[in-house]
């Protein structure tokens, strides 16, 4: 599948490791033209902090649609991938949705809308010496 559009959901990037990806995703949409959304479970004033926290002033030059306070309960068309959709004027076959939340994969999956969960690296001190031990071959 080749999306026409990307859906962050803002669990993707709150840890560490995971905004590293999340971010080229970003990045690799926004040199093609492709329009982004992004949405979150969080009310309005908490995900409109941790958007300018990560983002700056430019979250609005970024995302052409920001939906705050979703219910991934929901179906039809109040779920919030419908919204967002709907919004952009996208299918959800030419979508693709970045998240880390159980629930926002659930959601996206129902809608038939393809996945990408950014990847989150768990070093653990054997890991690290055989990562190391490779990398010097």
């Amino acid at each position: 599948m080749t999306a026409q559009a990307f859906i962050f959901d803002l669990s993707a990037f709150r840890t560490a490791e995971a905004p590293a990806e999340a971010q080229r995703l970003l990045d690799q949409a926004l040199e093609n033209g492709l329009p982004c959304a992004l949405i979150s479970e969080l009310p309005y004033e908490q995900a409109g902090e941790q958007l300018r926290r990560r983002f700056g002033d430019t979250a609005h030059h970024i995302f052409s649609v920001v939906l705050t306070g979703a219910d991934f309960e929901a179906r039809g068309h109040k779920a919030p991938y419908s919204v967002v959709l709907d919004q952009l004027g996208v299918p959800a076959d030419d979508a693709l949705a970045v998240t880390t939340s159980p629930r926002a994969i659930a959601a996206a999956r129902v809608a038939h809308i393809g996945v990408r969960t950014p990847k989150t690296v768990v070093m653990r001190k054997s890991v690290r010496k055989v990562a190391m031990h490779t990398a010097t071959h």
